[in-house]
């Protein structure tokens, strides 16, 4: 079989009589979700020799999971009964449906819901079971944990201008235009994935979003966005196969392009997200080089001007990414070679997965860099306090907030402590920290810190706290404060004390 070319996606068709269509059959998440006994769709197994076999059809939504998203056959007598002859017409009309030589039908492109939209995709298997090989331009599709894991992590709130760099389908701007964007542009170096972007902005009727074909920002005249955001491509690749895939030898061939470009595209105020992967080096001199610094070199002049926040979901190192990502998928031994010797020769000590939060300030700062890591369930509203935070402790806000606002001790918290056995008997040697929500914070602490958090019953303020501890003499006279504020600074952003009035989410369960 062959690939679907481009113009066969027809953009003249009614789109809007397919989306009403399609909600009547009842092709939602919730519907095939509950059909194939999955939680979210994004759980979906796209690989057909791993996922149970479907059962007959038997209603509308089953004939549609075979032909958009198992991508089988369907036979004539299935599709005539279940599929309206509305249904059946428009799809055909749009080039989304087709009838081999025998008469089966099958779906000439993916197309599921996903973010509360209909998306649809390139293929990713033959309905005859034939070796699949995805064309380089390949719109990857919008169902996968990532994508989703993306979504759940933007940025909700409205804006003026957002950009979605390395759009493939569109799914971001479309999401965004649906909760407040006024204007979205889903920018793409394929122009495969132009039209396709451009096929789901008519089908989910979207009238603020322009899909345009731009490596980067070169399609752009000028223009400047108050939200930038990319799911771009961020795995090293020796070789490029795929559009979606390849972000140079190191993987961060695109994440840069971005970065070094918003100087002069990201407006004041303005925030741009990156879910991406980047390296942490070791330079020439033996210095490690976290991948958070890196990025602030890359902004230039401007750093100054910008705020850098790396949300880390995972690591991977050198030895293992060269070996392969899975034991039962191991590289050939020449491949694996060049990868140690390409890492070695940048000096790549970890490769980090994560969420990157680049925020320029409205006024000119004092800029921050933070790197946490994330908890599992991170989600957006956890890097949005921690942004607002280490925003408040940069701005000099921290110290009138802790000393004038009540303060709790999240549940979360772990005290350890060490002991070594001496000729008094056990003695505590050291003082741990553990926090696991919202990020996962482990850090050597003093004894005045368990003795603090303690006390943070949400019902004493910083100040109220700071003459506690003066009358019990638990530090010293000559402690200001204001100096007693900066020794909790390090406590919240760590997670372990809370203020009244800016806690974490889900702080309270």
């Amino acid at each position: 079989m062959e690939h679907l070319q481009i113009d066969e996606l027809k953009l003249s068709g009614d789109c809007a009589a397919l989306r009403q269509a399609l909600e009547e059959a009842g092709y939602t998440e919730p519907r095939i979700c509950a059909r194939l006994g999955l939680r979210q769709l994004a759980d979906y197994e796209m690989d057909a020799a791993r996922r149970p076999a479907l059962p007959p059809p038997d209603d509308a939504v089953d004939v549609l999971i075979r032909l958009f998203l198992a991508g089988d056959f369907v036979e004539a007598a299935a599709l005539t009964t279940h599929l309206s002859h509305a249904l059946t017409g428009v799809l055909q009309s749009l080039g989304l449906l087709k009838v081999n030589a025998d008469g089966r039908f099958y779906g000439t492109v993916a197309l599921y819901p996903a973010g509360g939209l209909l998306i649809a995709s390139d293929r990713w298997s033959w309905p005859d079971g034939a070796t699949f090989e995805a064309p380089p331009d390949t719109v990857y599709p919008a169902l996968v944990r990532n994508t989703r894991l993306f979504l759940d992590l933007l940025p909700d709130g409205p804006c003026e201008r957002l950009l979605d760099l390395g759009a493939g389908t569109g799914i971001a701007a479309f999401v965004a235009a649906r909760n407040g964007a006024r204007q979205a542009w889903a920018s793409d170096v394929a122009a495969r994935c132009t039209r396709f972007a451009e096929f789901n902005r008519r089908l989910n009727g979207l009238d603020n979003v322009t899909a345009i074909t731009s490596d980067v920002y070169d399609g752009f005249n000028g223009e400047t966005f108050d939200r930038i955001v990319a799911h771009a491509p961020y795995m090293p690749v020796l070789a490029a196969k795929w559009v979606f895939l390849s972000g140079g030898e190191d993987g961060e061939q695109i994440t840069r392009r971005i970065v070094e470009g918003l100087p002069r595209r990201l407006e004041r105020g303005g925030i741009c997200c990156l879910l991406t992967m980047g390296t942490d080096r070791r330079d020439g001199q033996g210095h490690d080089v976290p991948f958070e610094a890196r990025v602030r070199d890359w902004l230039g002049a401007a750093a100054g001007e910008f705020d850098v926040l790396f949300l880390v979901r995972r690591t991977v190192e050198p030895q293992q990414y060269a070996l392969g990502a899975a034991p039962y998928e191991p590289r050939p031994r020449a491949e694996a070679h060049a990868w140690r010797d390409l890492f070695a020769r940048l000096g790549v000590t970890t490769l980090a997965y994560g969420f990157l939060v680049i925020q320029r300030q409205a006024q000119a700062d004092q800029p921050f860099t933070v790197r946490r890591t994330a908890a599992p369930e991170l989600g957006r509203a956890d890097w949005q306090w921690l942004l607002a935070w280490e925003s408040a402790v940069a701005g000099g806000k921290a110290t009138a907030l802790i000393l004038d606002s009540r303060l709790h001790a999240s549940r979360r918290t772990v005290f350890e402590v060490t002991h070594r056995l001496t000729g008094e008997g056990w003695t505590p040697r050291a003082y741990q920290l553990r926090a696991s929500h919202p990020f996962d914070v482990t850090c050597k602490a003093e004894p005045w810190a368990a003795q603090l958090i303690a006390l943070c019953n949400g019902r004493s303020t910083g100040r109220q706290l700071y003459r506690v501890f003066r009358a019990q003499d638990w530090i010293p006279d000559s402690t200001s404060e204001s100096e007693f504020a900066s020794a909790v600074v390090p406590l919240v952003s760590g997670g372990f004390v809370e203020i009244e009035g800016l806690r974490p989410p889900r702080a309270a369960e």
